[in-house]
This record gives structure tokens, sequence and C-alpha cells, in this order.
């Protein structure tokens, strides 16, 4: 009886000794696998965190120019605008009928031009100190 035993452990420690060797090469498969799987997904290196940086800021300076330039486009179209109506204001002038017309329609044409200047200059001083404002917050953001 004894060399039945001696054969049934035999046949049990190759039974083990065969599934301790598929469980090493499944784990070293695994452990390859997840190897191979990690080096395709980019890791957070502070040269890729330095691109993000740069990528915000970018896309941040982008939206500040567009506003800007969309804003811009505003204030010359109400610049067009007033620049209708001071020529129709002033083909009027030409249908006064008496002087005291004539001057009275010449004053108001005058004084619309002078509003219309000062308005002007006010929207481009506003609208550059936006644009210096938001510029210098954009360049002084701290790198977080």
């Amino acid at each position: 009886m004894a060399t039945a035993t001696e054969a049934g452990s035999k046949l049990f420690e190759d039974v083990f000794q065969n599934v301790r060797k598929a469980a090493e090469t499944s784990l070293k498969l695994n452990q390859e696998i997840f190897q191979h799987w990690a080096h395709m997904w980019p890791l957070q290196t502070p040269q890729s965190i330095a691109i993000d940086k740069i990528r915000d800021f970018q896309r941040q300076w982008v939206n500040t120019v567009s506003d800007i330039a969309r804003k811009h486009r505003d204030v010359l179209d109400k610049q067009y605008q007033a620049a209708l109506e001071s020529l129709e204001s002033a083909l009027r002038v030409t249908e006064s009928t008496n002087p005291e017309e004539f001057r009275r329609r010449s004053e108001q044409l005058c004084r619309k031009a002078i509003d219309c200047v000062r308005e002007v200059s006010e929207t481009q001083l506003r609208e550059f100190q936006e644009a210096v404002a938001k510029w210098t917050e954009l360049a002084t953001k701290p790198v977080t």
C-alpha cells in the first residue's frame, strides 16, 4: 500500500506543481499586460502639467481676445449708426428755410457730433481699461 500512497502523493504533487506554475505564469502575464496598458496612458509628469497650464492660458487668452473683438465690433456698429444719423442731420441742415432754423439745426448737428466724439472716446478708453485688466489678470494669475 505504501507504493499506492506514494504514487497518489506524487500525482497530487505534480498537480499542485502544475497549478503553481500556471498561477505564476498567469500572474506574470497579467503584470506584462498591465505594464503595456499603463504605458498607453499618459502619466502626469511635470512637463505634462506645464503643458496643461499653457493650454488653459491659451484658452483663456482666446476667450479674452474674442470678447474684446466682439465688443469692438459692437462699438464700430454703433459708430457707423451714429455716422449715418449725423449724415442725415447734416442733410436736414441744408433744408432749412430761414436763418434761425439753419442756426438751430447747425447747433444741434455740432452738439450731436461733439457728443458722439465724447461717447466714442469714453467707450474706447473703457474698453482699453477692461482689456488691460483682463490681460493683467491672465498674466499675473498664480499657477496652481
